[in-house]
């Protein structure tokens, strides 16, 4: 996959980072929130500008020397990810002025020797521009430009002297050949603080996203590219789902909604169980979410190096399938993310699903299953009659849903579909891939022909009937 030079968005909190990533993205992809603290993680987006294409990634608020947890480790992670970046944005607040927090920054960020550009945010008074940011002039940062990230003033002077510096960066030549094709994409969930974040830096092999003790760390739907030895997929870590009744804040609610996106925008879904404290209320609810969604999962069960492996996980095995019934095609892994048991079985069964759930049937075939389905058994007696199957075939999309067309839809019972769909899951090998059975009725083209068709009269008032009345009477006189 194609690299770009990186261009690092850094500021204390609340200065209006998340805002002016969105507006360079063009689309709302960090959370904004007026609470500082609203991102932690590291995203990233490509940004076109002037014939030249750079990452633009969005950072937590960050203020050297602060000891408070997640403060910590957003500091740490950005001291690791700084000095990899082409270029600096060092977003400033025009409305509190200077701050000593700034002004810490401002050193810290000098020690690496990266050029940089320092955005004075929240001049929305464009005749005054210039006078507001005058005071920052002090800081000595040669790249300086007043803007408002929010209605996209001023954007445009300092993106063009930034496309201009990065086009003489050197940039690594993309593969020339087809164009690469879209990485699978899969969707970490699960309540919060059963250990998404710490799966996914597991897989990665180092620390790339923010892990705490504290529920609710992860806010923002972090996608993360893993490279492989077939072909790459993104991984994205979503903040953790409870009942929106729980939702203590704004930007939990928003976290929970960029959550559900993720889900319906993935291949593979990862459902994480805790396997300290078993299957909660929530977790029901979430598997409850996947299946809606009609989307493949893997259900994993996180924390699983407290237990013994032999008849303890087969027991809870039995058990996950029962409780979470609707996820009962989904395959059990018991992990953990802390001492990376059976971590390896995690991709390779990602890619087995993902594969299974693309799976093209013959509509020869289809019918083949389905007539050895009706004679093992056949259709009840339901409605005074016997629904007939006709003929089926699959539909295009991804999971496999097939169309089943028969002369009396409404007379099959829930259990005599599930019956099929069990069916078809052992003609076809779909174990681990949610699977749709629709039946239909099918429409009859010649239906104008018969002679049975709806009254738009009434027979007993109609004109008519007067002068058939008379006609008998005078054959009876005659």
């Amino acid at each position: 996959m194609p690299s770009f030079p990186e261009v690092l968005i850094v500021g204390r909190p609340n200065v209006g980072k998340s805002t002016l990533f969105n507006r360079l993205a063009g689309k709302s992809l960090a959370l904004v929130d007026n609470k500082p603290g609203s991102t932690r993680d590291l995203k990233s987006f490509d940004i076109f500008w002037n014939n030249v294409t750079f990452t633009a990634t969005d950072s937590g608020g960050w203020v050297p020397g602060e000891k408070e947890s997640i403060a910590l480790k957003v500091g740490e992670m950005l001291e690791k990810r700084i000095q990899k970046a082409a270029a600096l944005l060092f977003v400033v607040d025009a409305m509190d002025g200077v701050t000593s927090a700034d002004e810490s920054l401002a050193r810290h960020i000098r020690r690496y020797g990266i050029p940089t550009w320092l955005l004075v945010n929240k001049a929305d008074q464009i005749g005054r521009m210039d006078e507001v940011a005058s005071e920052f002039s002090k800081m000595g940062f040669d790249r300086k430009y007043p803007m408002s990230a929010m209605h996209g003033i001023g954007l445009d002077d300092f993106l063009d002297t930034l496309t201009d510096f990065l086009q003489k960066a050197p940039v690594p030549a993309e593969p020339e050949g087809p164009e690469a094709p879209r990485p699978l994409r899969m969707a970490v969930l699960g309540k919060p603080n059963v250990g998404k974040s710490s799966l996914v830096n597991a897989i990665l092999g180092e620390k790339r996203l923010i892990v705490d003790d504290l529920p609710g760390t992860t806010h923002d739907a972090i996608p993360v590219i893993i490279e492989t030895e077939e072909d790459p997929l993104v991984m994205v870590d979503t903040a953790g789902i409870r009942a929106s009744k729980l939702h203590d804040t704004n930007i939990e609610s928003m976290s929970v909604q960029q959550s559900l996106f993720e889900l319906q925008t993935c291949q593979v879904a990862l459902l994480i169980l805790d396997g300290e404290k078993g299957i909660t209320h929530q977790d029901v609810t979430i598997s409850r979410i996947i299946d809606e969604a009609f989307r493949p999962a893997i259900i994993v069960v996180n924390k699983w190096d407290i237990h013994h492996k032999g008849a303890e996980q087969a027991n809870a095995d039995k058990v996950i399938k029962r409780q979470l019934r609707n996820l009962a095609f989904a395959p059990v892994l018991f992990i953990s993310a802390k001492t990376g048991l059976n971590l390896e079985r995690v991709l390779p069964m990602v890619y087995e699903v993902y594969e299974e759930s693309c799976k093209l049937i013959p509509t020869r075939q289809v019918n083949e299953a389905l007539q050895a389905a009706v004679s093992k058994h056949s259709p009840p007696y339901r409605n005074g009659g016997q629904i007939k199957l006709l003929y089926g075939h699959q539909r295009t999309g991804h999971p496999p849903a097939f169309e089943v067309f028969a002369n009396r839809a409404e007379c099959a019972s829930p259990a005599y579909i599930r019956y099929l769909e069990a069916e078809l899951r052992k003609a076809f090998d779909m174990h681990f891939t949610p699977l749709q059975l629709v039946l239909k009725t099918k429409g009859d083209k010649h239906e104008y022909k018969k002679k049975t068709f709806k009254r738009n009269f009434n027979p007993s008032q109609a004109k008519h009937r007067s002068s058939i009345k008379k006609k008998k009477e005078k054959g009876k006189s005659r």
